[in-house]
Formats: structure tokens, C-alpha cells, sequence
């Protein structure tokens, strides 16, 4: 039962992430060795070989190699080595599995070979959208009162791993709350050395029911319906084109730069102005046009993208919207996050982060403005919030506990290899988080009325359960309580650090 939840809101939520739960992974064989001890032998390197990759280019997986040939290392460095390269190779995103085995060359007592087998995931994923419009399951059932019109459908196609180069396209065409057409094609490494790359996106949406305050951090919806009465016909009170095009420059196994520029328009009804004139600008504006620039840069030691268990993530961006060619918007902002993770005794481990962000100026359009309670940008306990404000600070602590992990293997009864094996785990935490969300924006302002939580230390601490499972979704099942003694159990997908 527990496997059927969490594949359906893995369906629901399109979780498709990066990484496996393999519990095999650094378990190395050594094949053909001699029988003394191999832990302070010095071994010569002679050979990497790759298997079982029948549509991935080689060149993709020995980028992410370290070890190198024609090279001695001790038996510990070897493995260590090892250990690196195949959670390297995991998170390519392209592999159910990787293994990996050190073979010693016929009749030598040093000279070895390392040969990675990996197996290919499936690449091509068309699917049916069906999922909630609001930010997750208990905003919508507590704040929108579980509204059956409240939902998204349609048509997404994702090929990953086009051509064997790991390059990724998409498509898709959404209905329901919002109508959304999208198109993306990233391209990893353009050039010889596979540090450069680029990709580009384009995305239409149209809405007939918009937010548009935020009333004691909770966020308020305007419909067609009450604005020009209820009819047949859909009336569209808000619609945005946004097109990207962003270039990498992968200078390490585990240094990224990115620099994107986009372009946005958005307009609305001017009925929407009665509502809240400060939507999208402080001269009563219909429409916004920017040019956006945003850099960032990622250092990622994680042994797993999904859900870390080692490691460390340092993620830092720098983004100023509206560059002089349009005047309808002029904000910049940085953010920066770290994170660490790691292994303790007895299958215990601990996760903690800190974030922070700050923008200018002071005034910024509803439209426009930051804060928590979006995707995983968020403080436990506070689903059913939305706390916008120039400025924030967060820190997240968990110690979590292995229960079980296993893998099944459904044989012949799945006909594609790819998912034969189910592999699931769980995990049993308990939790601390806490923050501060500064908002400068006067009392009368129409964008965030009687806020409860911006301007106050806020913290929350709790327990859960997490399980990751097929193709690395995640769901999160938590008990907590937060600043306002407000208890709750709530479901969420991702890692929550």
C-alpha cells in the first residue's frame, strides 16, 4: 500500500529526480586476487573499462571519472576512488545502477584493471499530468476546502539522455486551473572538453483565477466568475510568456556556473487593479516586461542529488530583473544555501542547512515578491502559509534513523527491464527547524495584510517518517508543531533538507 501512495503522488507531484537508494553502492569485488592481504599493496592502474551502456556515448560516464590510468594508488585509495566515481556516475541521472569491480591482471600481484557496470534507465517518459494546483496537498485541502477545480491535466514527453549525450527535452501542454504550454532542450556540453553547455526553454501560461494578497500569510484567489459574473465562457484575467536561455560551465567534477537570461512578459484585466493596485507595479500597471540576468554557482558533494546522506551542497545566486531595456521593473536579489550531511553510527545520520536571501527595494510587486511556503523553500508546520518579505534567514536540522531497505525484484512479471527492481527504504527523523522573514512593506500596503509570521522568530520541530523509492521519488510523512503551538500532519515530496 505504502508503495502504490507514494507512486501515485510521485505521479501526481512529477517527481522524477536524479539519483538511486542502491544499498550496494561502494561494495566492491575484487576479481582474480591473490591471496594475501590486499590493504597495503600498491596497485598499478592499467585499464578502465565500461559496460552495459548501450545508448549513453562513453565519454559522458568517464567524464565524471576521477581515477586515472598508468597510475599507482594503495588498495584504500583505490577504493576510496572508486566510491567517488560510481556516486558521480549515479547522478548523472542516467543509471538504475552502478557497479563497480577491480580485477587483477592475469598472472601480476599488482597491475589491476577497474571495470564500472551500469545499467541504463528508461529514457523516454510521455505521461498524463493530473495534479493539484495549489503548493501541496494541505494548502489544498485546508485553504482551498479541497476545490475539484483546483486541478491540472494534460500531456507531458520527456526524453532524457537524447542521442546518448544526456541532453534532455521536453514538452508539454497543461489544462485545467492553468493553461501552460512549454518546450525545453538542454544540451549538457557543447565542447570537446564537456565544460560547456547550454539550454533554452520557452512557457506560455493563462489563468482565469489569480492570487492576489496575502491575508494573514495565507494567500487570497480572484476568479472570472466574480469579476464578470458566471457564465460559460472562460475569461482569462492573467497570462505570462517567459523564455530562457541559460549557459554551464562545469569547471570541475563538482563546480558548476551558470548564467541565464529571460525575458517575461505578463499582463492582466485592468478589474484585476481593483483587487490590488500594487500587483504588478505601483503606477496601477496591466503589464510588466523584463529582461532578467541571474548567475549561479553550485559546488555539489553529495553522494546522492535526492536524498544526501553524505556530503555537502553550496548553491549561490546572484539575479537582477529588469536590465534598462524595459522600465516596468528594477529588483536584484541574492541567495545563497549550504548544507551538510552526514553518516553517524548505528545507521543514524544528521542533515542540516542554512539559507538566507535579501533583494531590493524596499517596495516590490506582489507579483514579484520572494519569501517561504513555495516548493521546498519552506519551514515545516507552515504548509498552509505563504510568508513574503524582502529578506529571510532559515536553518533546517534532522537526525534521521535507517528502518529497513529493501529491493524487490518483479521478474518476468515486468516486462521492462528498467523497472524490474523496486527498491524502497525508510527513514524515521525528528526535526528542528527555525527562521526569519523580514517584510519592510507598509501596514497599508494591498500585497500583505496582518501578516502573523514575517517580522518574528519562527521554528518548528517535529518527527516523520521519509521513504525513498522508485526512481528516487521521495515522500515525506511529518508530525509537527510550529510558533503559533498549531499542530498538524502533513505530506510532502522531496527531501526536506
Amino acid at each position: 500500500m505504502a508503495i502504490c501512495i507514494l507512486f501515485f503522488l510521485f505521479a501526481t507531484f512529477g517527481a522524477y529526480s536524479q539519483v538511486s537508494i542502491d544499498k550496494d553502492l561502494g561494495k566492491i569485488e575484487v576479481i582474480n586476487s591473490p591471496a594475501d592481504s590486499l590493504q597495503n599493496r600498491i596497485l598499478f592502474l592499467e585499464n578502465i573499462q565500461i559496460k552495459g551502456n548501450k545508448k549513453t556515448k562513453k565519454r559522458i560516464i568517464t567524464r565524471e571519472i576521477d581515477l586515472e590510468t598508468n597510475v599507482s594508488y594503495t588498495f584504500k585509495e583505490l577504493q576510496e576512488l572508486i566510491k567517488l566515481d560510481e556516486n558521480k556516475i549515479f547522478n548523472t541521472g542516467l543509471f538504475n545502477t552502478v557497479k563497480a569491480e577491480i580485477e587483477f591482471a592475469d598472472k601480476s600481484d599488482n597491475s589491476v584493471n577497474v571495470i564500472f557496470f551500469v545499467e541504463e534507465r528508461w529514457y523516454i517518459w510521455p505521461s498524463v499530468i493530473f495534479k493539484l494546483a495549489d503548493r501541496n496537498f494541505s494548502d489544498w485541502l485546508f485553504n482551498q476546502d479541497g476545490a475539484t477545480d483546483r486541478f491540472e491535466y494534460g500531456f507531458k514527453f520527456d526524453q532524457f539522455n537524447v542521442r546518448g549525450l544526456n541532453e534532455k527535452l521536453s514538452a508539454m501542454a497543461q489544462f485545467g486551473f492553468k493553461r501552460r504550454f512549454a518546450f525545453g532542450y538542454n544540451i549538457p556540453y557543447l565542447n570537446k572538453e564537456q565544460t560547456f553547455g547550454m539550454g533554452l526553454s520557452f512557457s506560455y501560461s493563462e489563468l482565469d483565477q489569480i492570487d492576489f494578497t496575502n491575508v494573514e500569510n495565507k494567500r487570497l484567489f480572484i476568479d472570472a466568475d466574480s469579476i464578470f459574473g458566471d457564465d460559460n465562457s472562460r475569461k482569462i484575467i492573467s497570462n505570462t510568456l517567459t523564455s530562457n536561455v541559460f549557459f554551464n560551465y562545469r569547471e570541475s567534477y563538482y563546480n558548476t556556473h551558470t548564467m541565464r537570461l529571460t525575458y517575461s512578459r505578463t499582463t492582466i484585466l485592468e478589474e484585476v487593479l481593483q483587487f490590488n493596485e500594487d500587483y504588478l507595479g505601483q503606477n496601477r500597471d496591466m503589464e510588466q516586461d523584463f529582461i532578467g540576468l541571474t548567475y549561479i554557482f553550485r559546488r555539489d558533494f553529495r553522494d546522492r542529488n535526492n536524498y544526501p546522506l553524505k556530503g555537502f551542497l553550496i548553491d549561490a545566486r546572484l539575479s537582477k530583473i529588469g536590465l534598462g531595456v524595459f522600465n516596468d521593473i528594477d529588483q536584484g536579489s541574492a541567495q545563497a544555501l549550504v548544507a551538510y550531511y552526514k553518516p553517524l553510527k548505528y545507521n543514524f545520520s544528521i542533515a542540516s542547512s542554512f539559507s538566507g536571501y535579501t533583494s531590493y527595494p524596499r517596495f516590490q510587486p506582489y507579483f514579484n515578491m520572494n519569501g517561504l511556503g513555495f516548493g521546498n523553500n519552506l519551514l515545516k508546520g507552515y504548509e498552509l502559509y505563504v510568508i513574503q518579505g524582502q529578506h529571510y534567514a532559515v536553518n533546517k536540522i534532522e537526525l534521521k534513523k535507517e528502518i529497513f531497505s529493501v529491493e524487490a525484484n518483479l521478474g518476468k512479471l515486468m516486462p521492462l527491464k528498467q523497472f524490474r527492481k523496486v527498491p524502497i527504504a525508510a527513514y524515521f527523523k525528528v526535526f528542528f527547524d527555525q527562521g526569519y522573514v523580514q517584510n519592510n512593506l507598509p501596514e497599508t500596503s494591498p500585497t500583505t495584510i496582518s501578516p502573523l509570521l514575517s517580522n518574528r522568530y519562527i521554528y518548528s520541530y517535529g518527527a516523520g517518517i521519509d521513504l525513498v523509492t522508485y526512481y528516487d521519488a521521495v515522500l515525506r510523512l511529518e508530525y509537527s508543531i510550529n510558533a503559533l503551538n498549531e499542530t498538524g500532519f502533513f505530506i510532502n515530496v522531496k527531501s526536506g533538507i
